[in-house]
């Protein structure tokens, strides 16, 4: 296997594990830990806020180990903690506990996400292969898919205590290749052609672009907390429940290449545009409509676009605030993460179910991207 492909491999191998299991298998297991354990949709809220603060300080601390022997490290330790942590998750039912090992687990996925794909990236620019770095965020649909699939195999007949730690033991034996492969490389220089139609990303007014992306940050966290919930919860869909999640992962794989294919020939902001209006109809289709055709469509329209718009959006806004961009960008999207799913899960504990949450989730979302257009506005003034 040549060093770029391995390099590619073990950055895929290591957001599978740390976001797609690690940060995101407590969506389909949700309705499972409800049954198994009888906590309502606030607590629920509540956990999957405290992983969003977990990741949202560790992305800060990340960005202080930046280079050599404390990035591998940062990433090395990360990786462990994720697959422990995940592991734990399975064998407790005390929910302090839970929201202790679910902020590390945040803490630990952001260290080895943010230092894996610094390591790739930097090799990859070196080489001029900047764009093979969508290879690396389509391990988050893999992740996301594959541990779906075994939640929605074995559903019938584990809990979600067991799932926790089955799903994390696959983790364990597959994290030992990604700590193997993801390390500095020289990697071959590129064969392609430069192709001089090729757009290239224009910086948008930093403040609005910021706007914009925390309330991405809030949307979509309400949505990739309890679209599983929801569907189980509508009758005659309810086993499309599981199905969902796993489309959803399926969806993410293919899409960082396509949209950055999108933006490569219409150019980045008009592409973000268009990711913003495709996701918010992914959330509302399963709001307005109970057919499993709306909810399957909805999951290939939010898969396709959630991890992707945070590929448009850093290039439009990193060299803002003298270079400081990236790491506030982070940071407003971070906080809006932590708030959605705490204020979805107030919602359903009160008087709504889980479709005003979704609802209104979707208009947040539209805010986010009139602030996009408003950037836009801004630049071409």
């Amino acid at each position: 296997m040549r060093s770029t492909a391995k390099l590619l491999l073990g950055g895929s191998l290591t957001l599978a594990i740390v976001m797609g299991v690690g940060r995101f298998l407590y969506t389909p297991l949700l309705p499972l830990m409800q049954r198994q354990y009888g906590f309502g949709p606030d607590v629920a809220g509540l956990i999957a806020s405290a992983n969003f603060a977990g990741y949202f300080a560790g992305s800060m601390l990340a960005a202080l180990v930046s280079r050599g022997n404390a990035r591998r490290l940062a990433f090395q330790g990360g990786l462990i903690a994720s697959v422990l942590t995940t592991i734990l998750m399975g064998l407790t039912g005390d929910v302090t506990l839970w929201l202790i090992l679910r902020t590390l687990s945040g803490l630990a996925s952001a260290f080895a996400m943010i230092s894996a794909a610094g390591i790739v990236a930097e090799k990859l620019a070196e080489v001029g292969e900047e764009a093979r770095l969508a290879w690396v965020f389509g391990g988050v649909g893999a992740g996301i898919a594959a541990s779906g699939l075994v939640v929605h195999l074995l559903v019938a007949t584990l809990e979600s205590s067991t799932l926790w730690v089955l799903v994390g033991a696959i983790t364990a034996l597959i994290a030992p290749v990604a700590l193997m492969l993801v390390r500095e490389r020289d990697l071959p220089a590129s064969r392609r052609v430069a192709d001089p139609r090729r757009r290239v990303p224009r910086p948008l007014p930093f403040w609005p672009l910021f706007v914009g992306y925390t309330l991405q940050g809030l949307g979509y966290s309400v949505f990739a907390t309890f679209i599983v919930a929801l569907i189980k919860t509508r009758p005659g869909i309810e086993d499309l429940g599981d199905w969902v999640w796993i489309v959803t992962g399926l969806a993410i794989l293919p899409s960082c290449l396509f949209w950055s294919r999108i933006a490569e020939r219409i150019g980045f902001s008009l592409a973000l545009v268009a990711a913003y209006g495709a996701q918010i109809v992914g959330v509302l289709l399963p709001v307005v409509s109970g057919a499993p055709a709306a909810a399957l469509l909805g999951a290939v329209l939010f898969g396709g676009t959630f991890i992707a718009i945070t590929l448009l959006t850093m290039p439009l806004g990193r060299s803002g605030l003298g270079g400081r961009g990236f790491a506030v960008l982070t940071a407003g999207f971070g906080l809006g993460q932590m708030v959605g799913p705490y204020v979805a899960g107030k919602l359903v504990a009160g008087a709504a179910d889980y479709t005003l949450p979704l609802a209104a989730s979707a208009g947040v979302l539209g805010a986010g991207l009139l602030a996009v257009l408003w950037a836009i506005r801004g630049r071409a003034s």
